[in-house]
């Protein structure tokens, strides 16, 4: 399992407030599926998104994925950190999994930190590991200090395979990683996966933003995608039910920002000077 990328595509999916309101259910499968057909292969999900609901959606879009093209495709799911103890992690994995209709979760996450001890979640982690249901583990939400407390946890454990990613609020107009948790991530080899890469859709509406990426023959929305992927190791994972834009944030996957565009975007979103407390939605 390990020879596999870490991310499949570097666009992916999110489902955030997918589930919620029943009348919404066909479209948003359908927005799954055709960004299974567009090319995306990345889908981040979570037992928290409509109790659930958002895990069965994605099991009933993955379709034939799931049973035919499994491995083409990198599924995200998060534990909830009151499950996050190592028999509620395992349960709480089952249970995502039962929804998904699937053998196995290439990313598990802790949703974010909670009160149980980052030694029983990895413990958990683990065991799920040995039982091959999941590839990977990782957490969301963590800041410098967190990451530093669960390296130690691992290390508590005797843990053989190490947190792989941390999933955290990151936008052109939510820069505050850069100045110090972002740095540590690089230097641990942690994978970030930047979650409400529009800021809520807020930069898909900006007119400065809009105004630079028109002159590229650009969406606002790519551009800030595209921002986001100058890092090499960064994923990012927008969520939208229309099928146009599924398909517009797909095709930023595929931009080449310059320097004088990249210094551009610096004097519209200035990059922080100090440390600033982990922004989270």
């Amino acid at each position: 399992m390990q020879s596999t990328p870490l991310f499949q595509s570097r666009i992916g999916l999110g489902t955030w407030q997918m589930g919620e309101d029943p009348s919404q259910a066909k479209a948003e499968c359908a927005a799954i599926v055709h960004a299974l057909e567009v090319g995306y292969r990345l889908i981040d999900t979570a037992e928290m998104y409509a109790d659930g609901v958002a895990e069965s959606l994605v099991g009933k879009a993955l379709g034939s994925f799931a049973s035919n093209r499994r491995e083409e495709v990198t599924l995200v799911s998060k534990v909830l950190p009151h499950h996050a103890n190592k028999v509620g992690t395992i349960k709480a994995c089952e249970a995502s999994l039962r929804r998904m209709q699937c053998d196995y979760l290439d990313h598990y996450l802790l949703h974010w930190q909670g009160s149980h001890s980052f030694e029983s979640t990895i413990e958990g982690f683990l065991t799920l590991q040995e039982r091959g249901l999941i590839r990977h583990f990782g957490v969301s939400n963590f800041n410098q200090g967190a990451l530093q407390s669960w390296r130690k946890a691992e290390a508590n454990v005797g843990s053989p395979s190490r947190c792989q990613s941390n999933q955290v609020y990151y936008a052109l107009n939510e820069r505050g990683i850069e100045f110090d948790l972002l740095p540590a991530m690089e230097k641990q080899a942690i994978a970030l996966m930047a979650y409400s890469p529009l800021g809520t859709g807020n930069l898909a509406r900006h007119p400065g933003l809009s105004l630079l990426a028109a002159e590229q023959g650009l969406t606002a929305a790519q551009l800030a995608l595209a921002w986001i992927l100058r890092h090499p190791h960064a994923v990012a994972i927008p969520k939208s039910t229309h099928l146009d834009r599924v398909e517009e944030n797909w095709q930023a996957s595929q931009i080449q920002l310059s320097a004088a565009t990249l210094s551009q975007l610096d004097a519209l979103f200035p990059a922080p000077t100090r440390t600033s407390r982990l922004a989270i939605i």
